[in-house]
């Protein structure tokens, strides 16, 4: 299961990050995955459309791989992190800041990766701190 870890608000796009780890024991896909603000959450579709990213990438996410979406311009690519693992580095490309206003960040599982379950999923929610 792909949670948010971290989100890193900052003033500058080229700065702004959210760290997403796959905590579950099987390989997922990236594809079809959504995060974003509570704009979008409360159907604000003026607002929602600048704070929603739709990972488009078919990437195999291992359990406990990172994923860093930065808000700003770059390469999407795997990376060396500090702790000697690897990061998929995913660049939104936008050119102005996304969750330095938010309340809270939702990642959205995709439909077709959801079991049949009596009760609807609920979205993993980070609450800025």
């Amino acid at each position: 299961m792909l949670k948010i870890e971290d989100i890193h608000p900052c003033a500058d796009p080229a700065g702004e990050y959210v760290v997403l780890q796959n905590h579950g024991l099987n390989t997922i896909s990236l594809r079809g995955w959504v995060i974003c603000d509570d704009s979008y959450m409360a159907a604000d579709a003026e607002l929602g459309q600048h704070a929603m990213y739709v990972f488009t990438e078919d990437i195999a996410v291992k359990p406990y791989v990172r994923i860093v979406l930065f808000t700003g311009q770059g390469a999407n690519e795997w990376r060396p992190t500090t702790d000697g693992k690897f990061a998929y580095l995913v660049f939104w490309g936008k050119e102005r800041t996304a969750w330095k206003d938010a309340d809270r960040v939702y990642l959205l599982q995709p439909v077709s990766m959801r079991r049949a379950q009596p009760a609807a999923l609920e979205p993993s929610v980070a609450a800025r701190m």
